[in-house]
């Protein structure tokens, strides 16, 4: 292919209008960060959750005891990123596995974050 013959994305669709990045997400809490205890878990991408999913995970955050309600969500969280670790490694070769957590039917997809590197989003079963 030489110079001639590559078209740009801005060529064919024109100038991006409007984007919504992973970071933004972040910080308006659309998703939530999961990235260390996911590393402790054995996942070695950047991983997040939507707001659903963290709603399964703090099941109890109007809890009288805030320690109690960090210990079960720690706990919450460990099993989720446990089960999606084995739905991980038995799929082996997608991007996208589904699996079931906390009585939820939960999936993610690994794709590109805000750069090319890879980024691993848990959702529940029908968000996209």
């Amino acid at each position: 292919m030489n110079d001639a013959d590559r078209t740009t994305a801005a060529e064919i669709f024109g100038e991006l209008i409007y984007s919504y990045t992973r970071a933004q997400a972040l910080a308006d809490g659309v998703l939530v960060d999961l990235t260390e205890r996911a590393h402790r878990a054995g996942i070695r991408y950047p991983t997040a959750c939507t707001a659903s999913v963290w709603s399964l995970i703090d099941c109890i955050a109007n809890s009288d005891t805030d320690e109690l309600a960090g210990i079960v969500r720690d706990v919450r969280a460990d099993a989720v990123l446990r089960d999606l670790l084995a739905a991980i490694r038995k799929a082996r070769g997608t991007d996208r596995v589904h699996f079931q957590a906390l009585g939820a039917a939960l999936w993610a997809q690994c794709g590109p974050g805000d750069t090319a590197a890879p980024a691993i989003t848990i959702m529940r079963q029908g968000e996209d």
